[in-house]
């Protein structure tokens, strides 16, 4: 396709022609050549260009699906989409890239997909057009297709400036239009900050200021609040813009401690109330670290220090005992804490949230943790599996262990509709339920069986009765399973578990693990007759409950593990299955806490100090007493042993390493309690204890580091001074900062480049796009680290007021006019006005131009050197040759005599063209002749002409041409 760029210029065409034919025509070639160039120059002129994109365009829809888009503008947003897909022609192509604080493709180009929902996770907290806007120029790989970017958003930006797009879409001749979703106008007041101390001492007042952003003049009040309780309330006249307020305040208590500034009544000059747009900025927060000397978190079962307690005492630790519901165990809770110590408590007592906080908390800032032993810690207290787990220098299983039961393990998984309820992962429950129950099979050995059963309105036999030889086949069909609807009919799973039971009989120990919705077990029957047979035959039930213990089924699971001989576990977590699975298989399987009566040992179980125990400090006892019972664990291969026991187990009894940037330890006694034995009252007992907590709480901090940070924008700064004079054999090597985000689950570090911006100085940046507290620490080495100071997002960044930013719609105008996009009412309109693209295009003007250039030289040099004459004339001669090769030859004649007559009839041609050429100058006429005459000599007779005139020389050529033919 061809498209001109000043078709307008073809108008000439008509004077042209009428000039053309006045002054330039002339008959023959000459003519037409110079016709020709006139065409082509006029067609030059017009600058036509080539399409070499073929049908359709492309066009990529940007849609805004952050918090401050205006409520309800997701549907319509669908709905816009629907509406160009309705339009598309052929060719025609159509993506579709969402963003918030990032951005993603929902749909790639395509010339048939239809668009239905937004499927793709998008964090609402952020709008980053920019990136939103290069994801969508990244769709753009074919340079030869013009394309166009729609974006459908409200104009407010919280990252780059979309500018930075728009000129690169400029660069690739992508327009960027837009569709503008304008917020209701209204004021806007918000606490835009508080500015908090970096760090205090114990009882040192300081003062800090809370900055107000209002729209206009209004009155408010202020509230102060320091860890939930109001400390301060102040009226405040506030004027256009930002108004800083002091206050005054002084803390006794180490640790962190939050701060919130709230505005509570917004009014007028007259006293009338304000309408606020945002009311999500009104508050904001924010922290102070109090320093005081390094303490330790004890958590027991009950709350009670014990002997451990009195051990830390009598080191002069200071630290505080609470019991696990006692203790949020948030990073914010545990900052005043150098170590934190759990004595004998379970897992399910703190529970899997926390638990990845206390992991957080040891390998990403550097803190201690040890574990002691007793029935309700490692294995058998539900820590295998766990967050905490890969932190600890002991393992709770091994598949070496010669000394365990061979097991027959039914699992009767509910597959009910409820199982197909997402959770975070991009996972169901179902999936869990089958990571839970593929993580018990890869507990088992060889020698021991398995069944899986799932129940729905029925039972499905999917692995029936059989050894555990090939584990990974087994666990590939269990991971498959998925929910088909309905509810559980917890009788029949029953039932199916026991028919597989039968076939190992010869099994000691045949266990059954019902996994049931809390919330929807159906269909119970007579579960009591049957367990009373499961009872006769020696077959166990436990069951796990995805729930808690207030649904409406779960007063019937706890009959059925009460009656089943077995344990009951409630859990509303679905993350959690796979330790409550594991905990069940371990406690059948073995038992992983042994006790003097258990192992037959009159005296208890005897141990030694190993020398490398004097890693953790000064400590050479010459013998260790006996104990009544420790919990068996495994050394995990690159932890150290201090203290193992000296019976056939060769168990750890004291391990500790590094892990991450912090230490954790592991004592598998029972420090405190029935099974301590001789440990209780031995006379190194308090050395013990104090060595392992002044270990894990570490040395001091580096002095030769100062790390400070500021916020610029949702941008973080980190500067890292450093000691010029240091003795350091990391000098040269630049430190890597760490930035431990704010999440309600674990979320990994993040690692933001440091940059030399001196002799001994370093900056790095980071993006703030999540609400709560950010930690910061540089690492000099693997074992050195200085923390750095904290900063707190207060709110979504979205209700960020836009101090000294354009307005949204005049975001999104700058957009389309840097790019060369507008706005669209009709955003259908974006198919029908394909974008002009110069490497689209080709221009076809150079092309015309030579054209034009060879016609000249060629009518040029044909009137110099009479090509046209010649032409004719050869022309001419070519036609009488073929039509006297037409009369001459005969069918009959064979080839070579009528190739012979062909050279004969060229010889007597060219004779009898001499014969005319003599023709003509005899028959020259008198007056030529007496012209020619000589103007002397003797007068002679004048000759008159006959009657007839003399033949032309045309009539001379034919008949010397009929002569030649005779002779022939």
């Amino acid at each position: 396709m061809i498209r001109f760029d000043y078709p307008e210029v073809f108008l000439l065409a008509i004077p042209l022609a009428l000039a053309f034919r006045r002054w330039g025509w002339t008959r023959g070639p000459t003519g037409w050549l110079r016709a020709g160039m006139a065409i082509l120059l006029l067609a030059a002129m017009a600058i036509p260009r080539l399409n070499r994109s073929g049908p359709g365009s492309d066009v990529v829809v940007v849609v805004d699906l952050s918090r401050s888009m205006p409520s309800g503008s997701r549907p319509i947003m669908r709905d816009l989409i629907k509406d160009i897909e309705a339009s598309r022609g052929t060719g025609d192509r159509i993506a579709v890239v969402a963003f918030g604080q990032q951005p993603v493709v929902e749909r790639e180009l395509s010339e048939t997909a239809y668009f239905s929902e937004f499927t793709q996770p998008v964090s609402a907290d952020g709008s980053d057009l920019n990136e939103a806007l290069l994801t969508a120029l990244d769709r753009h790989s074919d340079p030869n297709r013009p394309m166009r970017v729609l974006v459908l958003s409200d104009g407010e930006y919280n990252g780059a400036s979309p500018l930075y797009a728009a000129r690169r879409a400029r660069d690739r001749s992508v327009p960027i239009d837009y569709r503008s979703f304008e917020k209701p106008i209204a004021g806007d007041w918000a606490v835009e900050s508080l500015s908090l101390p970096r760090d205090i001492s114990p009882n040192e007042p300081f003062q800090f200021s809370v900055m107000v952003y209002a729209d206009q003049e209004s009155a408010s009040t202020v509230i102060v609040q320091r860890d939930g309780l109001e400390i301060a309330r102040r009226s405040a006249d506030l004027r256009p813009g930002l108004n800083r307020l002091n206050f005054r305040d002084w803390v006794s208590d180490g640790g962190l401690h939050q701060y919130a500034a709230e505005l509570d009544v917004l009014t007028d000059a007259s006293q009338r109330p304000l309408r606020d747009a945002n009311f999500e900025n009104n508050r904001a927060s924010g922290v102070v670290r109090v320093v005081a000397s390094p303490k330790l978190l004890l958590i027991t079962h009950d709350g009670q220090p014990g002997n451990v307690g009195r051990a830390l005492t009598a080191g002069k630790i200071p630290f505080d005992a609470v019991a696990p519901s006692q203790h949020p165990l948030t990073l914010d809770a545990l900052e005043g804490y150098r170590a934190v110590i759990l004595e004998n408590v379970s897992a399910e007592s703190i529970g899997r949230v926390r638990m990845e906080h206390l992991a957080q908390y040891v390998e990403d800032l550097g803190r201690g943790l040890l574990m002691t032993g007793g029935r309700q810690s490692y294995g058998t207290g539900g820590y295998y599996q766990s967050p905490l787990d890969p932190i600890l220098p002991v393992a709770m299983f091994s598949q070496e262990d010669q000394r365990r039961s061979r097991v027959a393990l039914a699992i009767v998984l509910d597959r009910s509709g409820s199982m197909a309820v997402p959770v975070a992962g991009n996972r169901n429950k179902m999936d869990l339920a089958n990571l839970a129950s593929a993580e018990c099979i890869k507990l088992l050995s060889a020698e021991d069986m398995v069944a899986v059963i799932a129940v729905d309105s029925q039972p499905h036999v999917i692995q029936p009765m059989t050894r555990v030889s090939n584990s990974a086949a087994i666990r590939n069909r269990v991971l498959r399973i998925e929910s088909m609807g309905g509810g559980i009919f917890v009788y029949v799973g029953l039932v199916a578990a026991g028919r597989e039971l039968v076939a190992a009989s010869e099994y000691k120990t045949r266990h059954v693990v019902l996994f049931s919705d809390a919330a929807d077990s159906e269909e119970p029957g007579d579960y009591r007759a049957l367990l009373e047979k499961f009872s006769k035959a020696g077959i166990t039930v436990s069951v796990i409950g995805l729930g808690n213990e207030k649904d409406s089924d779960a007063q019937l699971l706890k009959d059925i593990a009460k009656a089943g001989n077995g344990n009951i576990m409630f859990s509303s977590d679905a993350l959690d299955l796979p330790r409550l699975f594991t905990q069940e298989t371990m406690n059948i399987a073995r038992n992983m806490f042994l006790t003097r009566e258990s192992e037959d040992a009159p005296n208890g179980f005897p141990g030694r100090v190993l020398q490398d125990f004097r890693l953790l400090g000064e400590f050479a006892p010459s013998e260790f007493p006996n104990v009544d019972g420790y919990n068996l664990t495994y050394l995990k291969p690159d932890a150290t042993l201090g203290t193992v026991s000296t019976d056939e187990n060769r168990a750890p009894w004291s391990a500790f390493w590094f892990r991450g940037l912090g230490r954790t330890a592991a004592i598998a006694l029972e420090v405190d309690g029935p099974f301590s034995g001789k440990l209780s009252s031995w006379d190194r007992y308090e050395d013990f204890i104090i060595t392992h907590a002044r270990w894990l709480m570490g040395t001091g901090q580096p002095e030769d580091v100062f790390v400070s940070l500021s916020q610029d924008g949702m941008t973080a700064v980190v500067r890292v001074e450093l000691d010029p004079h240091r003795a350091d054999p990391t000098r040269g090597q630049t430190p890597t900062l760490v930035v431990v985000p704010p999440d309600d689950e674990r979320s990994d570090p993040i690692e933001p480049a440091l940059t030399w911006v001196g002799a001994d100085s370093l900056e790095g940046r980071f993006r703030l796009d999540r609400v709560g507290t950010y930690r910061t620490l540089v690492k000099m080495s693997d074992r050195k680290f200085a923390p750095g100071p904290l900063l707190t997002l207060p709110y979504s960044p979205e209700f960020m007021p836009r101090v000294g930013l354009p307005s949204g719609p005049d975001a999104l105008r700058a957009m389309a006019d840097t790019s060369g996009g507008r706005s669209r009412v009709d955003v259908r309109e974006v198919l029908t006005d394909p974008p002009i693209a110069a490497r689209i295009l080709r221009s076809l003007t150079p092309l015309l131009c030579l054209c034009s250039m060879i016609l000249l030289l060629a009518e040029i040099a044909g009137r110099r050197w009479s090509w046209w004459e010649r032409l004719t004339s050869a022309r001419a001669q070519a036609r009488l040759y073929k039509v006297e090769s037409s009369i001459d030859a005969s069918a009959e004649q064979p080839r070579i005599a009528r190739h012979r007559n062909w050279i004969a009839w060229g010889r007597h041609v060219r004779r009898a063209t001499r014969d005319a050429n003599a023709f003509d100058k005899k028959s020259a006429t008198p007056e030529t002749t007496k012209e020619r005459a000589p103007s002397t000599g003797p007068s002679q007779p004048v000759v008159e002409p006959s009657a007839e005139p003399a033949p032309s020389p045309a009539d001379a050529f034919a008949r010397a041409k009929h002569r030649a033919k005779k002779r022939m």
